[in-house]
């Protein structure tokens, strides 16, 4: 079980890392909740999450994540997609929540003759359990972090320019800001920069720790 303190330590530090980015994406998604930008959500919805860009030149071949429809329009899934929803998860307490999960995991590896014997048979079992959640955790939030990465920016550049696929709707990202026009409403929303804040998932066991008690007088052994 000491030999997973810096394991459980590593955990800590990353989800604290996190914490900078939830912020981030909770505030983005605040700011294109309260404005014109919303309309793009019925869009995202409609869709499943993809972009359809109309072809100006069928015998063009486009190079990934591009690929074309039986229509001859290209689609595009958009990576961090699910930010645009009207509820979007409260990754901040999510975080807040995995810490002090593990912080308590690690004070009982600290001090386990603080511990019943039924707590320190159970502890091995917990120390996977909660190095499990961030595993998890971490893969979530990295996928709303997708939104502003490269491949994203490039799929909304690509698509909206111009209104196209029959959509009134231009959306790109320009100089770090989300630009959203629908001929009637405009508006340009600024993207923290620690959204892109790179993230690691923190290493687990493969499987629940076992722990073997072998105790001195009275009950002689127990698996």
């Amino acid at each position: 079980m000491r030999q997973q303190r810096q394991n459980v330590s590593t955990a800590v530090n990353e989800l604290a890392k996190a914490v900078p980015v939830a912020q981030a994406i909770a505030q983005l998604h605040e700011a294109i909740r309260r404005s014109p930008a919303s309309n793009f959500w019925p869009v995202i919805r409609e869709t499943k999450g993809v972009l359809f860009v109309r072809s100006t030149d069928s015998d063009q071949e486009f190079p990934w994540p591009w690929r074309r429809t039986k229509s001859g329009n290209m689609s595009y899934k958009l990576p961090g997609y699910l930010l645009f929803s009207p509820w979007s998860p409260n990754f901040h307490r999510m975080l807040l929540s995995c810490m002090v999960g593990l912080q308590q995991v690690m004070a009982d590896i600290n001090d386990p003759e603080s511990k019943s014997d039924f707590s320190v048979t159970h502890l091995p079992y917990g120390i996977w359990s909660a190095m499990l959640r961030p595993k998890h955790l971490i893969p979530e939030i990295q996928l709303f972090q997708r939104f502003a990465m490269p491949d994203s920016i490039a799929a909304l550049d690509r698509w909206s320019n111009e209104p196209q696929g029959g959509s009134n709707i231009a959306l790109r990202i320009s100089q770090g800001a989300l630009v959203y026009n629908d001929r009637s409403d405009r508006c340009e929303i600024k993207i923290p920069e620690a959204l892109t804040k790179p993230l690691f998932v923190p290493s687990t066991p493969d499987r629940p720790l076992e722990l073997h008690l072998v105790r001195v007088g009275g009950r002689s052994y127990y698996p």
